[in-house]
């Protein structure tokens, strides 16, 4: 019912959004970014609640009231800053993308020489700048999309994503789309820090200590088809702008089986949070479900216990 009643006012923000912040300069959208971080974790009891949960499953005794504090706040930055950022490609795309956002040049190369490749992210930094940087730069790629809240804000987003050339396809039935597009030698693009069933190609992985489900479909495209994962992600800078970046690399080996594969996959994205934990979407329930079997004690509030493996 509540998201019933919220989706007219979905649909007007959104169509204000589109209207008037493509037509903001760069620093003022900024501006409004971080004035809407600061009312965020005050608005947002639920997100807030959420954030704290998850940094003190991460961090335990080490996360002092004030430091929480700090990186929820920050967090909330980050994401806005993302969000209204989409807004505000909706003009001169291309031009905007390449002026905000930079490549490493051993990044850039090593994505150019690797192609074919699973490029692999989660939601840290400006998580939707890391492929259409690449699609900016020449670099044609693939992304899975699952739906993000409305039918409005979905369809905003994949309209916004396709401007330049980048290709979206729906979760549902994407493994296909996805090995077509790798034998054809283009690039893919997942996001693998969100839940994903057993039943649904997902494998209990370990997450901060926690059992998470994980998508195996990295691994598994990596494995069959004998192309390398590349771990990248956008990395915030002063002024609101990224560097996109590879942290790790992960060549094919047959050797490595695909269960093995997604754990090292999501201790490739540990560490990173670890060390950045405000650049990582804080309000995300990750612990969402208990593994059957587990002490229910050890996992947030939120998390509801699976009644079957999946």
């Amino acid at each position: 019912m509540f998201r019933k009643l919220r989706r007219p006012f979905e649909w007007v923000g959104i169509r204000l959004g589109q209207a008037v912040i493509p037509c903001l300069s760069f620093k003022n959208v900024v501006r409004l970014a971080d004035f809407l971080s600061v009312l965020g974790p005050v608005l947002d009891r639920r997100g807030k609640k959420i954030a704290q949960a998850n940094l003190r499953l991460m961090f335990g005794p080490r996360m002092t009231p004030a430091r929480e504090s700090l990186i929820i706040r920050r967090s909330y930055r980050t994401a806005l800053r993302t969000i209204l950022n989409l807004f505000w490609l909706f003009r001169d795309t291309r031009e905007r993308i390449l002026a905000q956002a930079e490549f490493t040049p051993e990044t850039l190369d090593l994505i150019r020489r690797s192609q074919p490749a699973v490029m692999l992210s989660a939601h840290l930094g400006n998580w939707e700048l890391v492929a259409q940087g690449g699609v900016a730069s020449g670099i044609p790629i693939m992304c899975v999309a699952k739906q993000i809240g409305s039918e409005a804000m979905t369809d905003l987003l994949t309209r916004q994503r396709v401007l330049i050339g980048q290709e979206i396809i729906p979760v549902e039935g994407a493994v296909r789309p996805l090995i077509r597009t790798l034998k054809g030698g283009k690039s893919v693009g997942l996001l693998i820090d969100q839940h994903m069933a057993v039943s649904e190609g997902g494998a209990w992985c370990t997450f901060f200590g926690l059992p998470v489900c994980v998508s195996m479909t990295p691994a598994t495209l990596s494995r069959k088809l004998g192309v390398p994962i590349l771990f990248v992600w956008a990395r915030p800078l002063k002024g609101a702008r990224y560097r996109i970046e590879c942290s790790d690399v992960f060549p094919p080996d047959p050797a490595v089986s695909d269960a093995e594969r997604t754990q090292q996959l999501s201790d490739a994205i540990e560490r990173v949070v670890r060390r950045h934990p405000s650049f990582w979407c804080l309000t995300y329930r990750r612990w969402r479900r208990i593994r059957p079997g587990d002490e229910a004690a050890r996992y947030p509030y939120y998390a509801r216990r699976l009644r079957s493996p999946s």
